[in-house]
C-alpha cells in the first residue's frame, strides 16, 4: 500500500491524538477510582481549545438507588456551588447595561432598607462590594432564609457583635471596600437587588435572561427544572459508603404554596444565587463560550465586551495583609478568580498545575462532597472545566500538594493540561 506524505502526516496526527486521549482518559479513570483512598461518585470534565471542546470524560454515577446506577453524561446537571455566582453575575451586568443598577451605588437604595456595618455607619456598601467580597458583610450561621422572611432579618437589632449570628466584620478596623472575606450572603444580597429592580422573581429572571438565551439546561429552583430526571445526586464517600447530601430523589425544594405567597424583592437568598445553580457540563461548556466570545454565544448578544472585561479585572489584589481566602486566590474581579500564578492569601501560588503561565480566570465550587471548576482564558479559548462528587468529610480530603486547590483538582489540571501536551 503506497502513502502519501500528506497521508502520511494525517495518520501521525490522528495517532498521537488518540494516544493523548487515551493517556488522559486513564488518568482521568484513576482520578475518578482512587483520588482520595476511596473512589469518588462521579467526574465529569470537558476541555475546550479555540473555543472548541477537543476533551470530554464522563464517568462514575449520577445516582444510585440499590442495583440501580444512573450514569453520569453530558446532560447531568449538578448542583455547581459558587460557580453560580458567575452566572448571577451575568443577570446582574445586563441590568447594569440598561442603566437600572450602577456598580458603585449604596445597596440600600436598591434593597429598601439601609444596610450598614455599625462600626462604619458613614460608609456605603455598594454593589461592586457585593460581588467582590469586600463588603464587610459575614456569612455568620446562615446565609439563607426561608421565603416568609425577608432578607433584612439578617440585619435587624436582634444580632449583636460577637454572636454567631452577627452579619458584619466587628472592630476589625477594616472599612468596607478594603479587606477581602469570601461572603455567599452578600450574593444573596444581589439577588434580592436583581428582583426589586427587574420586578421578577430570580429563579425565573434567571432562565429567562441568562440561561435561555445561553442555551443552558438547569436552573436555580430544583422544584422547576424541566428535565428533573438529569439531576445527580451530591454525595459524600463516608468509612459506612456514599450518603447523599442534596438532591436526592424524590427532590426537595420550596413548595408551590411558599412560593406562591413569596413576595418578589424581600428575599433572593431562596434561590441560592451563591451556590445553587444546576447546570451540566454542556451547560459549563456553553457559559465558557460565552465568555471567550465576550458576552455573545449562538449569534446572540447577552452582554457588551466591555461587561465581560469588567467582570474579569482585578477589583481587589491580594498585598499581603488586605485579605483571607481558603480558596487559591489572589486576585479577585466581579465574581472571577484571577489565576496569575502569584501567591494567595495562604501563602502558595494560585497555580492549578506544576508550570502554569497564567491567563485563567473563572471560578471554583466546594459544597456537599462536590469539587467543581470554571476556568477559561480568554486570550487563547482555553478553558478547563469540572465537576467531580463523592468527596469525603472535608478534614479527610488531600490538600493540594503546591497550590490551596485540593489535590484531587490539581490531578484534574494535570490530566487536562496533558491532553495539549
Amino acid at each position: 500500500m503506497k502513502y502519501t506524505v500528506c497521508s502520511l502526516l494525517t495518520l501521525a496526527f490522528f495517532t498521537t491524538t488518540a494516544l493523548a486521549q487515551s493517556r488522559t482518559d486513564k488518568a482521568m479513570d484513576a482520578v475518578l477510582s482512587q483520588a482520595e483512598g476511596r473512589p469518588l461518585a462521579a467526574l465529569a470534565a470537558v476541555r475546550l481549545q479555540n473555543g472548541k471542546p477537543v476533551y470530554q470524560y464522563y464517568g462514575g454515577f449520577a445516582r444510585r438507588d440499590g442495583t440501580q446506577i444512573v450514569p453520569v453524561e453530558k446532560e447531568t446537571l449538578f448542583r455547581i456551588a459558587s460557580i453560580s455566582k458567575v452566572v448571577t453575575t451575568i443577570g446582574l451586568m445586563e441590568l447594569v447595561e440598561q442603566g437600572k443598577i450602577n456598580l458603585d451605588h449604596d445597596v440600600s437604595d436598591y434593597l429598601g432598607f439601609v444596610l450598614r456595618n455599625p462600626d462604619f455607619p458613614t460608609t456605603p456598601i455598594t454593589v461592586r462590594m457585593l460581588l467582590n467580597h469586600t463588603s464587610t458583610i459575614r456569612d455568620a450561621d446562615v446565609y439563607v432564609l426561608p421565603p416568609d422572611k425577608p432578607v433584612s432579618d439578617f440585619f435587624d437589632k436582634s444580632h449583636k457583635p460577637g454572636s454567631q449570628d452577627y452579619h458584619f466584620s466587628s472592630h476589625d478596623g477594616h472599612a468596607p471596600g478594603t479587606y477581602f472575606t469570601y461572603c455567599n450572603l452578600c450574593y444573596g444580597l444581589v439577588g434580592t437587588i436583581i428582583e426589586r429592580v427587574s420586578g421578577e422573581r430570580f429563579d425565573q429572571y434567571q432562565k429567562h435572561h441568562v440561561l435561555a438565551p445561553l442555551k443552558i439546561d438547569g436552573g436555580y429552583n430544583v422544584a422547576d427544572l424541566e428535565h428533573p430526571e438529569r439531576l445527580a445526586t451530591l454525595y459524600q464517600n463516608l468509612s459506612t459508603g456514599y450518603e447523599a447530601t442534596v438532591d436526592s430523589q424524590p427532590l426537595k425544594g420550596w413548595n408551590k404554596d411558599a412560593l406562591s405567597a413569596y413576595k418578589t424583592g424581600s428575599n433572593g437568598t431562596v434561590f441560592s444565587p451563591q451556590g445553587g445553580l444546576r447546570i451540566s457540563l454542556q451547560g459549563l461548556t456553553h457559559l465558557a463560550q460565552f465568555m471567550i466570545q465576550r458576552g455573545m454565544f449562538d449569534g446572540v448578544r447577552l452582554l457588551k465586551p466591555q461587561s465581560v472585561e469588567a467582570m474579569e479585572t482585578p477589583t481587589w489584589t491580594f498585598n499581603g495583609k488586605n485579605g483571607v481566602c481558603p480558596y487559591p486566590l489572589s486576585a479577585y474581579g466581579l465574581s472571577l478568580f484571577v489565576l496569575s500564578g502569584a501567591k494567595d492569601t495562604n501563602g502558595k501560588p494560585d497555580s492549578p498545575y506544576i508550570g502554569y503561565k497564567g491567563g485563567l480566570r473563572g471560578h471554583l465550587g466546594d459544597a456537599y462532597g462536590l469539587h467543581s471548576g470554571f476556568w477559561y482564558n480568554p486570550q487563547n479559548g482555553e478553558a478547563y472545566l469540572f465537576a467531580a462528587d463523592g468527596f469525603p468529610e472535608y478534614e479527610q480530603e488531600n490538600p493540594g500538594q503546591y497550590s490551596s486547590f485540593s489535590r484531587v483538582e490539581e490531578k484534574i489540571f494535570t490530566a487536562l493540561v496533558q491532553k495539549k501536551q
